[in-house]
């Protein structure tokens, strides 16, 4: 009966180890992409279509609320180098480890304002 209950301790440890962990990679395609706050002002810059990123639901659960927006920040930058975007702009709070974003594609002397 003592295994079984260690197994199980040893098999939860390992569970909620690996849910604290950052599985979320930034691709090499996305490194340019730049994340912008969401009261930015942007000038010439071509809007290129929304995207969402999500993580698992209960991930904010064992998450600190810093590294659960870097890793939807990471998806989001994934999905917009895949649009040609080289911008993101968060258009939402993250809910239940999820959060909406708007990609542009901004000249690279782009003067951008936070207002």
């Amino acid at each position: 009966m003592k295994k079984i209950h260690l197994n199980i301790g040893l098999l939860s440890l390992l569970t909620f180890g690996l849910v604290a962990c950052s599985f979320v990679k930034l691709n090499p395609q996305a490194q340019t992409v730049t994340v912008i706050p969401s009261n930015t002002m942007l000038n010439n810059c071509k809007y290129l279509g929304s995207t969402n990123a999500s993580l698992w639901s209960k991930a904010d659960t064992f998450q600190s609320q810093a590294k659960v927006e870097s890793q939807l920040d990471t998806l989001a930058r994934n999905e917009a180098a895949t649009m040609g975007g080289n911008t993101v702009m968060p258009t939402s709070v993250i809910n239940n480890g999820q959060r909406s974003y708007s990609v542009y594609n901004c000249p690279a002397n782009e003067s951008a304002i936070a207002m």
